[in-house]
């Protein structure tokens, strides 16, 4: 059930309807666990039970940790347990396949055959979200930073919270499932809003991510073979790639502002970061700061000198870019970043520079960091690469190129015209807060795009295959 379709609209608003019509705490909880496990069923049901056994093994996991504090052994146990048959589900589902192909490969020069069949496997949607969300609470309760839940219907809900179910944010326990305790409060100004964010996220999956979509597919086809189309297009993916999970992100905090939930905004305006640990504190936040609290500081942080912090630090990017699909391109990646990560500490380049100057080499430092990363991360393989790269040796000009320069420009000018106002308040819903007329008329063109390519095919959000 994708978030720009007739079904998402027809669960928010019964939800909504069913949520606000009686104040039962415990009626919302079994209400919002149904709806997004029929949210998730309507992908696929046989995958509920995957859903529902990952939920379980941490809710008897952090209960066990709790009930013996003076057991470490136990705890741990408790902890290994949970976390093995986690990460477990999570490396057959989507690595399966990637290290017995390696396998082959490596035991090719044995006799094997290298052409041996390989499990038919169908990747659950969303699972990397869902299995980081469950193994942190389980962590959090062993770190003894929160405390157990034994509310199952409550448990079960807050991991499979259908809003944020299949593509994040990725949410800690002290931040959503303790909302599930609260209130369900609705007021004028939470309405204003959750509208705001449905809609800018609407404009930027429907207007502008899928109008990119067949422009850089075009683009990374491996008949091109112009320097100006791997530019362009890899410009074009990093604009596409932002606006559809940035536009997805909006979208599930404000259907979860109308059930009553804050989720995090899980971006942070990140092309206008000047240095590359910035945009990794504002891009995929969820996802950064889970890296840097459950993986970088569990392998020692920045704590055993200046060494053993760069290993870190790579190996954290590299497992990040992993994370994201079992094929080499996000390890290089992730790789990429993690080198860059390091250059920056190396040399004592600034985090954040203050003056003009200093924010400009940064930007485009940092930007050319970044895209140079979305080239590896959609090429889909090692051959689809090398066409791309190889490419770079030979610059003919073509028309096709001045349509994708027209639709790139497009896109830069209406999303930085918006994030422009943001950046000066500094504030995500500095559009909301202009005069009635110019809000009105920002309003009404986004409104009128969402009407106007309602019909047309939209492209699968990006992150749902992560």
């Amino acid at each position: 059930m994708s978030f720009v379709s007739i079904e998402y609209l027809g669960l928010l608003v019964v939800v909504f309807t069913l949520l606000h019509a009686t104040d039962r705490k415990q009626f919302h909880n079994l209400l919002i666990l149904s709806a997004s496990y029929l949210f998730y069923a309507w992908w696929d049901w046989r995958f509920l039970s995957m859903v529902a056994g990952v939920s379980l093994v941490n809710f008897w996991a952090a209960q066990s940790i709790e009930r013996t504090p003076d057991s470490r052994l136990r705890r741990n146990v408790a902890l290994s347990i949970a976390l093995v048959a986690t990460f477990a589900t999570l490396a057959y589902f989507k690595y399966a396949n990637f290290f017995l192909d390696n396998f082959y490969v490596v035991f090719g020069g044995f006799g094997m055959d290298r052409s041996a069949p390989t499990l038919q496997i169908i990747l659950p949607l969303g699972i990397s979200f869902l299995i980081f969300q469950a193994a942190a609470y389980t962590i959090d309760v062993w770190r003894g930073e929160h405390e157990a839940e034994y509310d199952p219907v409550k448990f079960l809900a807050f991991i499979a919270f259908f809003p944020q179910l299949v593509a994040g944010p990725i949410e800690r326990a002290r931040d959503l499932l303790d909302q599930f305790d609260q209130p369900r409060t609705l007021n004028r100004a939470r309405i204003r809003e959750a509208l705001w964010y449905l809609l800018y996220g609407f404009v930027l999956k429907v207007a502008l991510a899928d109008s990119l979509a067949p422009i850089v597919d075009s683009m990374f086809d491996p008949a091109q073979m112009s320097g100006w189309s791997t530019v362009l297009g890899t410009v074009a993916f990093g604009l596409q790639i932002y606006c559809d999970f940035y536009g997805y992100s909006l979208i599930a905090k404000g259907s979860a502002l109308l059930l009553g939930f804050e989720l995090k905004l899980n971006f942070l305006l990140p092309y206008w970061a000047t240095s590359i640990g910035e945009f990794w504190r504002r891009w995929h936040v969820t996802l950064s700061s889970w890296l840097r609290d459950y993986l970088y500081i569990a392998l020692g942080g920045n704590r055993r000198g200046n060494l053993r912090t760069y290993q870190n630090l790579l190996a954290t990017m590299i497992l990040g870019g992993l994370w994201h699909g079992a094929s080499y391109n996000f390890v290089l990646w992730g790789m990429l970043h993690g080198v860059a990560l390091v250059a920056w500490r190396a040399f004592g380049a600034p985090t954040n520079p203050t003056t003009l100057p200093g924010k400009i080499i940064g930007w485009t430092a940092t930007m050319a960091v970044v895209f140079a990363g979305w080239l590896l991360f959609r090429a889909s393989d090692w051959n689809a690469l090398v066409v791309m790269l190889s490419a770079l040796g030979h610059w003919e000009w073509f028309s096709v190129h001045w349509d994708l320069m027209k639709a790139v420009a497009t896109v830069f000018v209406a999303l930085g015209v918006i994030e422009y106002f943001q950046v000066r308040n500094r504030d995500p819903l500095a559009v909301m807060r202009l005069p009635r007329v110019p809000r009105a008329m920002v309003t009404g063109t986004m409104l009128f795009l969402c009407l106007a390519m309602a019909r047309q095919h939209h492209a699968t959000f990006i992150y749902f295959q992560f």
